[in-house]
Parts: C-alpha cells; structure tokens; sequence
C-alpha cells in the first residue's frame, strides 16, 4: 500500500518518470505501469455511484495477485505421485496399529532429494496438509434413547491420601441420554477394580442399561483385532454382563468420539472433584466427596433446557432393568504356588498363608481392598487386607506357629513377629524374651481356645499380682485363662475372695510340685 502511494504521488505531483520510480522503489515498471493504469481507470469512472467508489477501493486497495493459472515449477505431478503413495502408506500403517512407523515430512523429502528431484521442505509440508485436509474424517451426530446404553472409561488422578501423593484410577460411568455421571477411585486398573466399579455403580443407581460402550482396554479385551465383530471379550466381562443381562460394545481404536459423553466427563469430574481439594485422610473420604461432587453435578440442568440431568435419568430408568439384589462376586480368582517362605505372590507383594501348604496349588481371591485364600480342599486358610506396594512381605503371625515351636530360636528376629500386633510384641519383649517356646504354646492354646489378647493380657497381669516373686509360666497363664473363662459362664453369681485364695491355693501347690521335681533333679 505505501509503495503504491509513493508511485501514484511520484508520478502525478513531483513528476518522476516510471524508470526513475522503478530506480528509487526497487519495483517493476511493469507493477508501476500496473498502478498507474488502475488509477486512471479509476478516475476516468465518473459514472459510478459514491458508495460504489468506495466499495472498489481504486486507489487505497491492496495490491491483488491472481495466481490461480500458475503453473507449478517444482511441484510436479511426479513428485505428487511420489508424495501419495507414502501417505497411502501411512493410512495403511496407521489401520494396522503400526502408526508409530509412518513416515513424515522430513523423511519424504529426503527420498525426493535422493531421486534428483530438486524441491524445498516447506513445499512438501504444504502439499501433506492438503492432502490431509481433503482426507478429513466428517464424523456423524448420533441420536440415544432413553436407557440405551452407559459409557465407561478410566482417567488418573494425583491426590494426596494420609500426606502422601498416590495416583489413583478413576472409574467413571456416563449415561448417554441423559449424560448422569457415576465416578469412583480405585488403586489399581485391574480386573477386581473393573468389575467392582460395575457393581457399585449397578447398586447406586439401582438399574442395568441396555448395553455398556467400551474402549479397548485390556480387562474388556481379551484378543484385538481391528475389526470390532472380531474381538473377543474377557471371560470375567462375559460373566458380568450375564449375571447383569447387558450386551457390550467395543470403540474402534483410537476413535474417542464413539464415546465422548464419558471421555468428556473423565475430564469434567476430575477438575470439578478435585481442582479445589486434593488432600484427604484415606481413600474412603475421598470417594465420599467424588461422589456428592457428582451428586451435584446430576443436579445441574441441562444446557438449554429446564429439566436437570436427575429427571432425564429418572425418565431413562423406566427403559432399564432392574439390578439384582445381591451384588456379583468381584474376587477375581487366581491359581498360585506357596513358596518356601509359606507364601503367595500376587501383584508385586507376598502374603503368607497357613503353614503345610509349601509346593502346593492354593486358590486366591483378589478383590479390591482384600485377598481371600483357599487350600485344595476349598478350606479358608489366609485372609489379609489388600496392599498397594511393592515387593513386601505381609505375614500373619498365626501363620508360623507350629513351625515356630520346631525353630523358637527364629522368633526374636523373624519379620512375622515385627509385623505382629504391639499387644503381642509387648507381651514377648516383657515376659517371654528369653522363653520364645513357651511364647510359641502360648499363642497356640489361646488360638485353640479362642481366646482374645485381651484375656492374655489379664491372666499376665493377675498372675504377676498372685506371683510377684516367681516367673511367668506357661500352666499358670493356662490356669487363669480357664478360671476366668469359668467365671464368665456364670455371670450371676458374684466372685468371692474364696475363689481368690482357692485359686492362689492351687496355683502355690503346682509351684511348690514344680519346686519338689526341680530339687530332686539337682539332688
């Protein structure tokens, strides 16, 4: 515009000729010849209205270039063939799941160079995009009926639980007609988690849509192939949607449209949940708030409607099944080995097991928050609370008795008795250090017994007040076990301090027996 100013004045008021123009401006007589035509063509044009004028433009109009007949220089139809058989390549690649190996821009131009084809990298990119704009996917609005179908994904989520940061699975169900969220947090994005995260969202709501939507994850697949007709479902995902009675359904990969109400909402719940408050004493409380955080949600109307979400929902449950009243089992069952150490490996953690079990096939139940086991004869043998660390031990102490009145020299330093109850640690640090056997008796006539620490540690305390002088053994703790046992079968009848002394008696006569066979063993 300045240029084609300095012309039309330089030409017209200070007289300049067209080669001294096209010296000073540095442009083309020809483009100066050019200006001064549309010029006067324009003045010339009186008969033009006023508005007209200025619609032309004439004089203050951007210089215009019409490079439509162009013809390409270097772009030629043979470097374009070249250019689409590598991104017909591509496509192919990409329909394989092999996208990672297509070629770019860079490495097709570098072929061309190869071949003698003189071209720049720019002009390559710009054909590629192009080509892709034609190639453009028109993607096609679908419409849902009431009840038709839930949408179901995974997201991640960074909070911190008990002061410490843990990235959590997010369960997250949407309904596609009415868009009502239902969102859950998980440790793990395994099998027990998946299907635990049906049955609570089925229990919540109270109701079984026609069919669950899917990507392809692995514990809804169990074989892909491109080809949704062709991929085969997981066996626990066939038992689910039995028991249940829906049918599923698989995205194409890669194709997060096919499910966009509930990708949408992965984003939406996590930022609104937990955007603001990310700190929380355990997991519960956390589910506690993702869920009120969705309750409020549901709440909110639609976007250019009246009706909130809750009332579509309500409408869309008159076209559901009803859920059953009794959950679906979610343990998912494994077949493992006991190690040599009494244990089982399951994730990356090891977890004991009832002793005479070493070398032999146990069956574990693994559900979110436990692990359940049992023996070939279907007999519980260990049950522990689920952990979500890495390679530890967690031993029960119960466990290892029988083994332990063999090796009560292991005990002190064994990592089961450090994993142990404090009462227990206690009991053994102050009376047993020295006496691990009698420890080991103990723990196996209170466990035939049934007997609780707390009993334990009342027959201590009643047998060093009885005692002060002598030491703790094992047939007086026994002793005062069974008497208070007794005692507590009569719950009427008040304790006298004859019972006391009768039972001080009899305690000083098994001391003074005990004495008597200890002397003549010296003598």
């Amino acid at each position: 515009m300045i240029e084609k100013q300095q012309i039309i004045i330089g030409y017209y008021r200070q007289g300049k000729s067209k080669r001294a123009l096209s010296k000073e401006l540095g442009v083309s007589r020809n483009t100066i010849r050019k200006y001064l035509l549309e010029y006067e063509k324009e003045k010339s044009n009186s008969e033009k209205s006023e508005r007209e004028e200025s619609d032309s433009g004439g004089v203050v109009e951007l210089p215009k270039y019409n490079s439509s007949g162009r013809e390409r220089r270097r772009l030629t139809s043979e470097i374009t063939q070249i250019i689409d058989g590598y991104l017909e390549s591509n496509a192919r690649k990409i329909e394989q799941g092999n996208r990672k190996q297509c070629a770019k821009g860079t490495d097709i131009h570098a072929v061309l160079l190869r071949k003698g084809h003189q071209i720049g990298y720019t002009t390559v990119c710009s054909y590629i995009r192009q080509y892709h704009q034609r190639q453009k996917e028109v993607f096609i609005r679908q419409h849902y009926e009431p009840g038709q179908s839930v949408e179901f994904d995974w997201g991640v989520v960074k909070i911190r639980i008990g002061g410490k940061v843990k990235q959590l699975m997010l369960a997250v169900f949407t309904s596609a007609y009415s868009n009502h969220r239902w969102a859950r947090l998980y440790e793990r994005q395994d099998m027990s988690s998946f299907l635990d995260a049906h049955v609570q969202y089925f229990s919540a709501v109270g109701y079984v849509s026609q069919e669950v939507v899917y990507d392809n994850m692995r514990v809804a697949v169990r074989r892909y192939t491109l080809r949704n007709s062709d991929k085969v479902p997981t066996d626990d995902l066939l038992k689910i949607s039995t028991y249940y009675c829906f049918a599923y359904r698989f995205c194409n990969a890669r194709r997060g449209n096919e499910k966009g109400h509930v990708e949408r909402s992965v984003e939406y719940v996590r930022r609104k949940a937990f955007a603001l408050r990310e700190d929380f004493d355990h997991l519960e409380q956390a589910n506690q708030h993702l869920l009120s955080t969705c309750q409020v949600l549901n709440a909110a109307s639609v976007k250019d409607k009246d009706k909130s979400i809750v009332s579509y929902f309500e409408q869309e449950k008159t076209m559901m099944k009803a859920a059953p009243l009794v959950g679906y089992d979610v343990g998912e069952l494994r077949s493992l080995r006991v190690d040599k150490y009494s244990c089982i490996r399951i994730d990356t953690n090891y977890y004991s097991v009832q002793e005479g079990q070493v070398g032999q096939m146990v069956d574990a139940k693994v559900y979110p928050q436990r692990i359940v086991v049992y023996n070939a004869d279907n007999k519980l043998i260990a049950e522990h609370t689920r952990a979500h660390t890495r390679f530890e031990y967690y031993l029960h102490l119960a466990h290892y008795l029988k083994t332990l009145r063999n090796k009560p020299g292991a005990l002190a330093g064994s990592l089961t008795l450090k994993q142990a109850e404090q009462s227990i640690q206690t009991i053994f640090q102050n009376y047993f250090k020295d006496q691990a056997k009698d420890f080991i008796i103990l723990l196996l006539h209170i466990r035939q017994k049934k007997y609780s620490i707390t009993d334990w540690q009342n027959a201590l305390e009643q047998c060093i007040k009885l005692c002060p002088h002598q030491a703790v053994e094992v047939d007086k703790i026994k002793l005062l076990l069974a008497q208070k046992r007794n005692q507590n079968t009569k719950p009427n009848t008040p304790i006298s301090t004859t019972d006391y002394s009768d039972m001080s008696m009899d305690i000083d006569r098994h001391c003074k027996a005990q004495l008597e066979h200890i002397q003549a063993l010296i003598s």
